[in-house]
């Protein structure tokens, strides 16, 4: 493993990456989403159509670059142009990473393994074939962290030559510049400059005597920053997205710092790092599938290559979990880790230095001098230095096992749950409608379907959800004007009804004969197809297809309601909310004992408050429904004394039937009617319904 094999880049190593980084490009690209993806996918895409502005930092650079990728990509929907984009920015990182590995030294089984671990990781992956920006950060982090290196090697490290400060201070200067346009597409670019300068002083610390460096430095990166402009200036043309106003240097502020995501932190004390620290590590082994983590644990021991520039990747690692920490919410942190792709990338590059410093001691054990133990003849040191360099590829075994437990879970290809979803939303209202939307899961989905493909122009569609949105008071006449909303909205107004009606709801004016509901197919796209992967927020929209269906049918037709309401639960078992308003439901149905089930559940996914204004506890309605529950079996007691009961089986259908009039009698409507229910639900299984 000598020097030429681990030299600095040439001309093959680069062609390797150029290859390297098409490959993966074609991979993520045959995985890709052919439509629009959940979450914020379908905002950024429309930001990238309209040239608006999307929920805060405003990613400019994401908006610019992904407008030039789909004028010069015209393939397909502008949908699938941004998923490629998202795949050509995650196939150039791991080809810079590979490259980064060779300009370390490194061997080339290492330098491979190293970009192969980033490639399969299941959160970078995750990123790669759908509309988001976390593989355009990649890039910069993948870019930023190249150029550090170069000044580090410049300056004697890494067996590096000495170069003079003027032109090692390039390097440096570089870095700082990617940093800063990194940053205007996603803010953690601009903590990777804090832990560049930092780390620039560790190194050197003889650069704070040259003032000439800082400045050009700082100058570096605040030309970095020039793409944050464009939201001011294209604000103040007022696209039809442009979220937060920012023309003024508040409301600058204001969108760039994320002022309105502070609030929904999940920590509350200095205790809660444990968590989320456990979490991290843990996390950590699964993307690089533990025997990863070995291999960078290694790298961190071992190090030959790395030398003082280890320090580096761990400073970027500490500050991605410290701010993680202090900014995340519980889905941030706990369910989403693709918020930690850039401590991935240092892991990733950490492991291709472990195993190339395990390599180069096996090598120089093969190397014994003729005559040492082990070592009779050339020909046995040459058989077992060919045996090792075979050997060295066997860790790419690593990202195979990555590989092979992903592409189910990753193949985005035949995915069409969120674009299903929203159509249904979008055909079910009538012409003219006022279509009220909140929720990024879809809001973000119809918006795309609205302004980009032209779905449904004849609706104005209000982005209710869009942060301090400049909505005009809402006028209109129940009777005449239909006005929808894909939420309830918790209105209080005297005269006025927010009906179900299917996948939404409507204002209806109160007396009048309910509307009849749209017509709801019975399942989702795909919703059944089990190769079609389902994240966490796609099982939170199939959840939301049948609860909104449960909630149309619950005053209308209860048996079919419940049997929603389990399709839901089972679609999205993991979604806090879901349960916390089922658990609501069943209560307001005197169903006290699914309603605390309801609670439990959500308050075991969350003990927390819930993502909401209110901020409601699960733990609050626990509570309040175990009180409650303890006063209905006293008075069920007391009832179940009366002669029309007496004779009937317990939680017989007529038993549930007397108790139910016995309740009623007494002003206990609620309590009637669970009762009234659960007699209904006995009478349904035993005709089979």
């Amino acid at each position: 493993m000598s020097s030429d094999p681990h030299g600095a880049t040439s001309g093959r190593d680069r062609l390797l990456a150029a290859g390297l980084a098409a490959a993966l490009f074609t991979f993520y690209g045959l995985g890709a989403s052919r439509t629009i993806y959940v979450g914020d996918s379908g905002e950024l895409t429309t930001a990238v159509y309209l040239l608006g502005i999307p929920h805060p930092s405003g990613y400019p650079l994401f908006v610019l670059l992904g407008k030039l990728w789909t004028l010069l990509v015209p393939a397909g929907s502008i949908a699938f142009r941004m998923s490629l984009f998202s795949a050509a920015c995650a196939g150039a990182a791991c080809g810079l990473l590979f490259l980064l590995g060779r300009a370390m030294r490194l061997a080339m089984p290492a330098a491979i393994l190293g970009s192969l671990i980033l490639a399969f990781s299941p959160s970078f992956w995750s990123q790669s074939n759908i509309q988001r920006v976390y593989t355009l950060d990649a890039l910069f982090v993948a870019l930023a962290t190249f150029a550090a290196w170069k000044w580090h090697e410049s300056a004697g490290g890494g067996s590096g030559v000495p170069a003079s400060p003027a032109q090692r201070d390039r390097w440096l200067i570089l870095c700082f510049f990617l940093c800063g346009l990194g940053a205007s597409n996603h803010l953690f670019m601009g903590v990777l400059g804090v832990c560049a300068g930092i780390y620039a002083v560790f190194r050197s610390p003889r650069i704070l005597s040259r003032p000439a460096t800082i400045a050009w430095s700082g100058a570096a990166m605040a030309a970095g920053l020039l793409p944050y402009l464009y939201l001011p200036l294209r604000s103040r043309m007022d696209p039809r997205l442009d979220w937060g106003n920012p023309e003024t240097l508040s409301g600058f502020l204001h969108v760039v710092f994320r002022e309105d995501f502070w609030n929904r932190a999940w920590i509350e004390r200095p205790l809660d790092l444990v968590p989320i620290t456990i979490d991290y590590l843990h996390g950590l082994g699964l993307e690089m599938a533990w025997a990863g983590l070995l291999l960078a644990l290694a790298g961190l021991l071992l190090r030959p290559r790395l030398g003082r520039f280890v320090v580096l990747p761990l400073m970027v690692m500490g500050t991605n979990l410290a701010t993680m920490a202090l900014h995340g919410s519980r889905t941030d942190i706990f369910i989403w880790h693709r918020y930690y792709i850039p401590s991935y990338i240092m892991a990733a590059l950490l492991a291709a230095a472990g195993w190339d410093a395990i390599l180069l001691r096996l090598h120089d054990r093969a190397a014994a001098p003729p005559g040492s133990a082990g070592e009779k003849t050339s020909g046995s040191r040459s058989l077992r230095a060919a045996s090792l360099q075979a050997a060295g590829w066997l860790a790419l075994a690593v990202p195979a096992v990555l590989l092979a437990s992903g592409w189910g879970e990753f193949d985005r290809s035949r995915y069409r749950v969120a674009e299903a979803f929203s159509r249904e939303v979008l055909a079910s209202v009538p012409p003219g409608t006022h279509l009220i939307a909140t929720d990024d899961n879809i809001l973000f989905t119809c918006m795309y379907l609205n302004f980009v493909e032209g779905v449904r122009p004849d609706i104005d569609l209000i982005l209710q959800g869009v942060g301090e949105a400049q909505l005009p008071p809402l006028k209109f006449n129940p009777d005449t004007d239909p006005v929808y909303f894909t939420h309830h909205p918790n209105w209080n107004q005297p005269g006025l009804e927010i009906v179900p009606v299917g996948l939404t709801f409507r204002a209806w004016r109160a007396g009048r004969p309910w509307p009849e509901p749209s017509p709801v197919p019975p399942r989702l796209a795909g919703e059944d197809d089990p190769r079609v992967p389902k994240d966490y927020l796609t099982q939170n929209l199939i959840g939301q297809f049948h609860y909104m269906k449960g909630v149309t049918a619950e005053p209308r037709d209860w048996i079919n309601a419940e049997r929603e309401f389990r399709k839901a639960m089972s679609a999205a078992p993991h979604n806090d909310v879901l349960f916390y308003n089922l658990g609501l439901i069943y209560r307001r149905n005197g169903l006290l004992d699914q309603a605390l089930a309801m609670f439990r559940r959500s308050h075991e996914l969350n003990p927390r408050h819930l993502a909401s204004n209110d901020r409601p506890n699960a733990s609050d309605r626990i509570d309040e429904v175990t009180a409650e529950l303890q006063s209905l079996h006293r008075l069920e007691a007391q009832l179940s004394e009366d002669p029309s009961l007496q004779g009937l089986a317990p939680e017989s259908e007529k038993w549930h039937l007397g108790m139910a009039a016995l309740l009623a009698s007494r002003g206990e409507e609620i309590y009637a009617r669970g009762h009234s229910l659960r007699a209904l639900e006995i009478a349904s299984r035993a005709t089979g319904g």
